[in-house]
């Protein structure tokens, strides 16, 4: 009776320790969620997925103010959704495996469905010369105006019925033509996006918005040489782009390419200081690397420039994590 009893006693003590030796080792995922000019996304929504093709039984977890914890993850891999009504969704891969920290911190940026022409800091909004020449007849301008309120507040199937009706009352349409690219950009498929954003580029070759889509859907498809080639073009007309710069720095950071990429990011925030992309991707960039310095460095800029407390006190706690 005794045997048993201390047998019994020291299953318990040896599945105690399991459970300990568990929680020791589970990881956490920390983070903020802004729109690109730093403002807090209110409300949104976080899903987190094994990456693999497991069927598995998904939970959304709703978050308000910006801020974002979840705790209790195995060191593994995981795909993260982070999603807000009126805002594109965004994907992350957290790789706990080869991450020795605890905590993963990330500075998300959700896009608004659609925005505005701004390609440069002074530059809220550009239209090219032959856009402003084209003759719109009146069906094409209505159908094109209702699509762009659908295609604002991400009801993308009603605008992309809505550009097709504009586009049938007038093929050469430049605005439709680019702005249906970017609808299938966001639909994940860059062939499609292709075919209408060559064919505005066709009516508009010197339109650094067209150009800079179809780089887009260039990086999309994997062609990153035609991409920066591209972008190359594009820079040597107008160096002060610092979207094209943006983009640049990312397509080499894809590649691995970290000191071309740190080039060109360095002048997107030189021609627009407020690029909140080009700084997160800094400090990304730097925290693969391991140069927690550097990555201290921006992350201390960005905390200076945004002049955000939530962002602040985010940047503070990651900040330490860093030894910083």
């Amino acid at each position: 009776m005794k045997l048993t009893k201390a047998v019994i006693i020291l299953c318990c003590l040896f599945f105690l320790q399991l459970d300990l030796a568990d929680a020791a080792s589970t990881r956490t995922l920390k983070g903020v969620v802004m729109t690109p000019d730093g403002t807090v996304v209110p409300q949104f929504s976080v899903i987190v997925r094994h990456g693999t093709d497991k069927p598995e039984l998904l939970q959304r977890r709703l978050f308000r103010n910006g801020e974002f914890t979840v705790d209790g993850l195995a060191p593994d891999k995981y795909l993260v959704q982070i999603s807000a009504a009126q805002f594109v969704a965004v994907r992350l891969v957290v790789d706990f495996k080869t991450v020795a920290r605890d905590t993963e911190y990330s500075i998300v940026i959700l896009h608004p469905y659609r925005r505005e022409a701004r390609i440069s800091a002074d530059m809220a909004h550009s239209v090219s010369v032959k856009m402003l020449q084209q003759k719109i007849p009146g069906a094409a301008k209505d159908a094109y105006e209702k699509a762009v309120v659908h295609h604002r507040e991400g009801k993308l199937d009603e605008a992309l019925i809505e550009y097709g009706k504009a586009l049938r009352n007038y093929p050469k349409y430049i605005a439709a033509l680019t702005d249906l690219g970017t609808i299938f950009l966001l639909y994940n498929r860059p062939d499609s996006a292709l075919a209408f954003l060559r064919r505005a580029e066709a009516e508009d070759d010197d339109d650094p918005i067209i150009q800079l889509n179809i780089a887009v859907a260039l990086t999309e498809q994997g062609n990153y040489g035609g991409a920066l080639k591209l972008l190359k073009n594009v820079l040597q007309r107008e160096p002060r782009l610092a979207p094209a710069q943006y983009l640049s720095g990312r397509i080499h950071a894809l590649q691995k390419k970290y000191d071309l990429a740190e080039q060109f990011l360095r002048q997107a925030l030189e021609l627009d200081p407020g690029m909140l992309d080009a700084a997160v991707l800094r400090i990304n960039i730097s925290i693969e690397q391991n140069d927690y310095a550097e990555a201290r460095r921006e992350l201390q800029r960005v905390r200076e420039a945004m002049g955000n407390k939530l962002l602040a006190r985010f940047i503070d706690e990651q900040l330490s994590s860093l030894g910083g």
